[in-house]
């Protein structure tokens, strides 16, 4: 299905924040994405169990497209029963795959984290921040899945019984860290993903610059349900 036509079917609603830790200036990211048909107001309460979660590696150069709260400084973790402003943003190519997912399981709701909240599109760049953070105390918490989140980890990973973990953070070894992380955090769990790399965490990137390898992604995921 082409993106003009998933546009008519789902938004997409993001937390965006600015991540405060001692030692380096404030942080543009993106703690969550909500892809849905539902409307706003029934995701925003927090009550609606997700068809799936996908994890995967940053959210890339994602922003908002309308006002709202986007810019709040924030340290982590977040106090219990923080309530996650969302707001609408622009789909991208990963986005559009996942919707298609969607299509294909006649799902509504699919809520998109990542082994980091870091906004940054460029990969060598986002890999050194995350190696800076690291140094620092309590530069790990730009991870949802930090020991620091545990609280809010719980409640982001929540969806309906048996429905899967899809991952897609991609092949880079600098993500060994924070994969295998993430991985800790949903040992045991059902996990569709597609392997590459040299190491075993390592997983296909949703979106791959080839149209060829777009489907063959997308067709490899649907038949591990």
């Amino acid at each position: 299905m082409k993106a003009a036509e998933l546009k008519k079917t789902f938004r997409c609603y993001g937390h965006f924040y600015r991540l405060h830790v001692e030692g380096i200036d404030p942080q543009l990211c993106r703690s969550v994405l909500e892809i849905t048909s539902l409307p706003r107001e029934e995701i925003c309460a927090g009550t609606h169990l997700a068809d799936a979660v996908v994890i995967m590696m940053n959210p890339g150069s994602s922003r908002p497209i309308e006002d709202g709260d986007t810019n709040s400084l924030l340290s982590m973790p977040l106090a219990d029963g923080f309530l996650k402003p969302l707001v609408l943003t622009q789909p991208d190519n990963t986005q559009y795959q996942i919707m298609r997912i969607m299509v294909s399981k006649h799902w509504n709701h699919v809520r998109v984290l990542n082994i980091s909240d870091l906004r940054d599109p460029k990969s060598p760049s986002f890999i050194a921040k995350t190696k800076v953070l690291a140094a620092l105390p309590g530069g790990g918490s730009h991870s949802l899945f930090s020991d620091a989140r545990k609280n809010e980890r719980e409640m982001m990973l929540r969806r309906k019984p048996s429905s899967p973990f899809i991952l897609g953070w991609g092949q880079d070894a600098g993500l060994i860290p924070l994969a295998k992380q993430c991985l800790s955090r949903i040992a045991g769990e059902k996990v569709i993903t597609v392997p590459a790399g040299n190491d075993p965490v390592l997983t296909a990137h949703p979106s791959p610059m080839l149209q060829s390898k777009k489907e063959e992604w997308l067709k490899t995921i649907l038949a591990s349900f």
